[in-house]
């Protein structure tokens, strides 16, 4: 029983509840009363205070036991229910029983309470305990029978003579008969003629310790002869006297076709294994060779004795392989399809020579041997390094004309400062500059290839970021009182559609710093994204006064913006102006054009 019980009292007279709690302390029980007199408080109490038994009057004014007890079957059948009442007759008290109480106890002698009610207890916790057990039971058989209806092997039950006593679905399926047809034949019929001794010798030794055995055996269905492994053991009973035979068999018809099939072929899979012009062997688990083709002995220097389970294919790894190929093989007692198929390792012979190979690698199915063909590429790696080299020295020769392209630019640009330097009229003096800003822009793109690992492509964060903060320190602008706000997706863009980018975004910063901030303040925001499409989005604003009224930039007679329209064109872009000051240009990168 629990520790403290809950005790639900159903009583309409206080001295009567309070009789009945004194007698159950007498007795010593430990437990938590709870006493209601109406129908709603005994209904709340039912799945509020949750009772482990219910003590209940026959008679109340608002309410009465017999419908307690109704509702308490209805909505808790499992809690015991106890009649005290002074009223009760026997005849009455016996038709409570039968409806479902579980005692009754007159109140003139209460003294039997505490006994009713321990006895009650525990039935009702050996009846849930009971309840418990019935229904894992219950879930146990199902799931066994599950198990054997939906099992592919057959499983059958013999009796002592060889009858079938039970046979699963899987059974009756390999012989296309119902359950009814096959029950009771015996079992040896449906074997070839030339084989029913040999089952009928190994059912008797079953009989006798170990009771247990294997054995492979043909049988006749409606679809032909199938091959059928058994697993049998027999069943004692208690004096420990075999009484029935049971027998586990997997259809191994396609595994014996299988192995038929395998042994038949393999002098030409031997043919094949000695002529594919690979070095090719078979290793074991542990590595160890256990077949090499002649291939792989010419190469070796080693005899067919020398080589066969003695030496591991390890044995031939160059050094500076031999740790990645130990690596392979630490996975692959873990988990064989984690490694590499194909990959190039280096081997050396036994006179010290070394050679790469490019290796292809698979386990044999159903064993723990694997296949590896060795491809002789020494003279293909040795091209490839010719050719990588010779890579080597263009990208460097590249990086290098990169280099010379920004420097002579840097000087056409110093050559132009020094010229301005000698005029007297502004205007000039500020074509000079936007010349020097636009070689600027030109120059900064080839600073930034000779200086990236990809020297074909610019990463454009960090190319507007210097690119606005040159033009900031042409123009003489301060940043505190100009501020330029970049938002750049991190991204790169090849060069062909860097240059147009980098002079469209040279043009129109330009012209905020000369135009839209008469009052010396304000912001200029550039902001440059990859769209979920592909395309990109170049965005240039800035805060100031705003463009002229009668502009159209696609009519304009200045250079810059019949620059900028220009490069739009040559990135096939869409320009888009909205007012006051704001230009969107929409466009794709475009594709390297292979020079001529």
């Amino acid at each position: 029983m629990k520790d403290k019980i809950k005790v639900l009292i159903l009583e309409d007279v206080p001295l009567d509840a309070e009789l009945v709690e004194r007698e159950l302390k007498k007795e010593g029980l430990n437990y938590i009363p709870l006493i209601v007199d109406t129908e709603n408080d005994f209904l709340n109490a039912l799945s509020v205070f949750r009772p482990d038994i219910i003590l209940a009057d026959h008679s109340l004014p608002h309410f009465d036991g017999l419908s307690a007890l109704k509702i308490t079957l209805e909505k808790s059948p499992h809690i015991p229910f106890i009649f005290v009442s002074g009223k009760i007759g026997e005849d009455f008290a016996v038709e409570m029983l039968k409806e479902g109480a579980t005692d009754y106890v007159l109140k003139n002698n209460l003294s039997k309470l505490p006994h009713s009610v321990i006895r009650a207890l525990k039935e009702s916790e050996e009846q849930r305990e009971r309840q418990i057990a019935e229904k894992a039971l219950k879930k146990r058989e199902e799931e066994y029978r599950l198990l054997v209806e939906n099992q592919t092997d057959l499983i059958i039950k013999l009796d002592l003579e060889g009858r079938l006593l039970f046979i699963s679905k899987s059974f009756c399926e390999i012989f296309s008969q119902k359950e009814e047809d096959l029950l009771g034949e015996n079992f040896l019929n449906l074997l070839p003629h030339n084989n029913r001794h040999i089952m009928q010798n190994f059912l008797e030794r079953l009989c006798k310790a170990p009771y247990s055995g294997l054995i492979e055996q043909e049988i006749f269905t409606k679809d032909g002869t199938r091959c059928i492994s058994w697993a049998n053991k027999a069943v004692l009973d208690k004096e420990g006297k075999v009484i029935s035979i049971v027998g586990v068999g997997r259809d191994i018809t396609r595994q014996k076709k299988a192995e038929k099939a395998l042994k038949d072929s393999e002098s030409k899979y031997r043919a094949i294994f000695e002529n594919t012009g690979t070095l090719t062997l078979i290793f074991e688990k542990d590595m160890t060779i256990s077949l090499v083709n002649s291939e792989f002995l010419k190469f070796s220097g080693y005899s067919q004795k020398e080589v066969e389970c003695k030496l591991s294919w390890l044995d031939f790894v160059a050094p500076e392989d031999i740790e990645r190929m130990e690596g392979y093989h630490r996975i692959l007692r873990l988990n064989s399809s984690a490694i590499p198929k194909n990959y190039e390792v280096s081997l050396v012979n036994k006179d010290g020579e070394k050679k790469n190979f490019f290796a292809n690698f698979d386990m044999i199915p159903g064993t723990n041997q694997g296949l590896i063909s060795f491809m002789d590429i020494t003279d293909r790696k040795i091209a490839e390094n010719k050719i990588k080299r010779s890579l080597k020295e263009k990208e460097l020769l590249l990086r290098e004309i990169h280099h010379r392209v920004k420097n002579n630019l840097q000087i056409i640009s110093t050559l132009l400062t020094l010229q301005s330097a000698q005029i007297k009229d502004q205007k000039v003096i500020d074509l000079y500059k936007e010349s020097q800003n636009r070689i600027q822009s030109m120059a900064l793109i080839h600073e930034k290839l000779y200086q990236s690992q990809e020297i074909s492509r610019i990463n454009l964060p960090d190319y507007v970021q210097t690119l606005v903060s040159d033009l900031f320190f042409s123009y003489g602008t301060d940043k505190e009182l100009i501020e330029p706000v970049l938002d750049v997706d991190d991204v790169s863009m090849g060069i062909d559609t860097a240059i147009p980018c980098g002079f469209i975004i040279n043009e129109l910063v330009s012209n905020s710093l000369k135009y839209a901030f008469p009052e010396g303040e304000g912001k200029i925001n550039v902001s440059l994204h990859k769209l979920s499409d592909g395309n990109y989005s170049l965005e240039i604003f800035d805060d100031g006064i705003g463009l002229p009224q009668n502009l159209d930039i696609r009519k304009t007679d200045t250079l810059g913006l019949q620059i900028v329209n220009n490069l739009v064109n040559q990135i096939d872009g869409k320009l888009e102006i909205e007012r006051p000051s704001s230009y969107r240009i929409l466009f794709k990168e475009l594709k390297y054009k292979k020079r001529i």
